[in-house]
This record gives C-alpha cells, sequence and structure tokens, in this order.
C-alpha cells in the first residue's frame, strides 16, 4: 500500500497540473485579445502605466505586443500556447526551495540531541500553557477517536498528506476562475508564508505531540508501517517543525480566497468545511498543537498582508528571462 501512495500522489499531483495547462491554454495566441480577463497588465509604453483589470497597479513586468511574432524561440511559443506552463514552473520553485532549505536543515541537525531536546522541551512548554489556557485537547481528541472510532484515524492520516493536493488543484482553479490580481496575491502570500514559517521553525524548534516521551500518552499515527508519504517519509524529512502548522494555516487561507472571490456559489458553501476538517486532522493525528494552529493563522494573514515585498525579485526575473531567451506571453500573470 505504502509503494502505490508513493506512485499515485505524484502522479496525481502531475495530473492536475496537466489538466490546468490543458484548460488554460490558448487558442488565440497570434491574435490581440479584447477578453478583459485576457488583456495584458503592462502596455508596451511603459510610461503608460494602468491600473489592470481589477484595479490595482503595477502588478505586472512584461510588456504589450500587438502579436506574438513566429520567429520567437520554441519554448516561448510554447509558453504562448500554454501559459499555464509558467505557473507551473513557479509553484515547483516555491515548493522545492521550501522543501530543499528543510531537507538540509534536517542532515544538518540529525542525531543532534541538544536541538532535539530542546525542541522537546518546547513542545512541553507548550503543552504547559495551553493547559494554563484549557485548550490542551489534542490528546483527549486523540484517544476518543481511537477508541470510538479507530477506523477514522486512517481517514485522518490521508487527510493530512492530501494537503499538497488540494493545494494545487486550488492554484489551478483560482488561475482559471479568479482575479489575477488576486490569484498573484495569493501565489505570493504562499510563497512567502514558507519563507518566515522556515525561520521560525528553524529558530524555535519544536517537536509535534506524537514525537513526546510515550509517558504523555501521544500514537504516532502518521508513520506506521501502511501510513506516510512519498513526500514525508525519508532521512530528509524535518520531524521537529511543529511549529508553525502550515496544514492548518494554508487550508484556512484556501477557505478565506474561495469563500470571498470564488464566482462558484457551491465552493463559497464547502470552503469552510477544509480547514475544519484539517483542524481536527492535525490535532487527532497529535501532528500540531492547538497552539501551532493559532500561530499558522497569524502567519498566513501577516504574508497576505505584506505579500507585495516579494516584487523586489521581478528584477531577477527579469534578468534569468533574458539569460535563457523566454519571452512570457502578453497574457501571463506576474512571475511573483
Amino acid at each position: 500500500m505504502s509503494n502505490l501512495k508513493n506512485i499515485l500522489e505524484p502522479s496525481a499531483i502531475a495530473g492536475i497540473f496537466t489538466l490546468g495547462a490543458w484548460i488554460n491554454r490558448r487558442a488565440d495566441r497570434y491574435d490581440r485579445v479584447h477578453d478583459p480577463s485576457r488583456t495584458p497588465l503592462l502596455h508596451e509604453d511603459e510610461s503608460e502605466r494602468e491600473q489592470d483589470t481589477y484595479g490595482e497597479p503595477g502588478e505586472a513586468v512584461v510588456a504589450e505586443t500587438a502579436r506574438l511574432k513566429p520567429q520567437l524561440r520554441f519554448h516561448s511559443r510554447w509558453l504562448a500556447r500554454y501559459p499555464f506552463l509558467l505557473e507551473i514552473w513557479y509553484w515547483l520553485l516555491i515548493y522545492w526551495i521550501y522543501q530543499g532549505a528543510r531537507a538540509v536543515s534536517a542532515r544538518v541537525i540529525a542525531n543532534n540531541k541538544p536541538i532535539f531536546q530542546k525542541a522537546e522541551h518546547h513542545a512541553i512548554l507548550l503543552l504547559s500553557l495551553e493547559h494554563y489556557l484549557h485548550i490542551d485537547i489534542e490528546l483527549s481528541a486523540q484517544q476518543f477517536i481511537l477508541t470510538k472510532s479507530p477506523r477514522l484515524i486512517g481517514i485522518l492520516a490521508s487527510i493530512y498528506y492530501s494537503h499538497i493536493i488540494v493545494g494545487v488543484a486550488f492554484y489551478v482553479y483560482s488561475y482559471t476562475y479568479l482575479p489575477r490580481n488576486r490569484y498573484q496575491a495569493f501565489r505570493r502570500t504562499l510563497a512567502l508564508t514558507n519563507a518566515i514559517a522556515f525561520v521560525i521553525l528553524s529558530l524555535w524548534r519544536c517537536m509535534p505531540p506524537r514525537l513526546l516521551p510515550s509517558d504523555y500518552g501521544f500514537i504516532d499515527v502518521l508513520h506506521g508501517e501502511n501510513s506516510g508519504s512519498a513526500w514525508t517519509r525519508n532521512k530528509f524529512q524535518l520531524t521537529i517543525a511543529a511549529m508553525p502548522s502550515l496544514h492548518f494555516g494554508n487550508s484556512a487561507f484556501l477557505a478565506f480566497c474561495l469563500v470571498v472571490y470564488s464566482p462558484h456559489g457551491f465552493l463559497r458553501v464547502v470552503a469552510p468545511l477544509w480547514p475544519v476538517v484539517m483542524g481536527v486532522t492535525v490535532v487527532a493525528t497529535a501532528n500540531h498543537f492547538v497552539l501551532d494552529m493559532v500561530v499558522g493563522i497569524v502567519l498566513i494573514a501577516s504574508a497576505y498582508y505584506l505579500n507585495r515585498v516579494l516584487l523586489v525579485l521581478l528584477p531577477v526575473e527579469r534578468v534569468l528571462f533574458r539569460l535563457i531567451g523566454l519571452e512570457k506571453p502578453r497574457n501571463a500573470f506576474d512571475g511573483k
């Protein structure tokens, strides 16, 4: 079963991205487009900077061309046909930089007992604070489910590991249906959240409840013989990174985006269920403390407020694109 998961999870992500590239393909790549949802974000004359379709100025870096020239290099022509490929690249860049940094951190601290002892101490401090605040529900929640409905734990473990797939589906959906300036802000928010979270978990190592000594009563239900994920069951996994909970923070952010901006009523109704389910999951599987979830919410909200700071990276993007001879399609979203 574990080997099957190792195939299904990456395949599902690749499949969703492929679908996203297909449904967002451009049949009109050589023609001027009048659809407001596809108008360029920056006119060819950079002195005439206007607000984009949805009212926020300065979001883009690519000039409009009346037509894409047939002599464009192959990769530019391909990107003009499938502009979502650029978004796949940005997602991979964001994801693997974050995971790569975590992997390096995991190897650097491997077998470093003082660091793991400090992470355990921080976890116990959180438990003590939660007990003082009367919100230490992690152990009782896990014991209740294991006693009343043990099969539910397996379902919750699957939900825990599905957050990447759900996140990818959100990328495709928001690119396809939501206002472009909002989509750009969402993408930058998630990238900035990863960066800030890595700083926090590096400076304040915290062990998840499931890894505390057995005296505390928690059971690790995520890394049994038939559980786990292709992304997490390896020697590069950073296990002492409970604070903050990006699982919960990101799930709440996705729900917020859909409730406020989705044009589909059904999604606006069901979206709030996702953070509720994820909240139950991270607590019942003893992978996060309640306070981890609180910090996760504060972090994602702060990143959303500050997301435009990532626009300072736009000159880097311009240089890289020139080096590889890539011209962004005129309807492409702002790279950062």
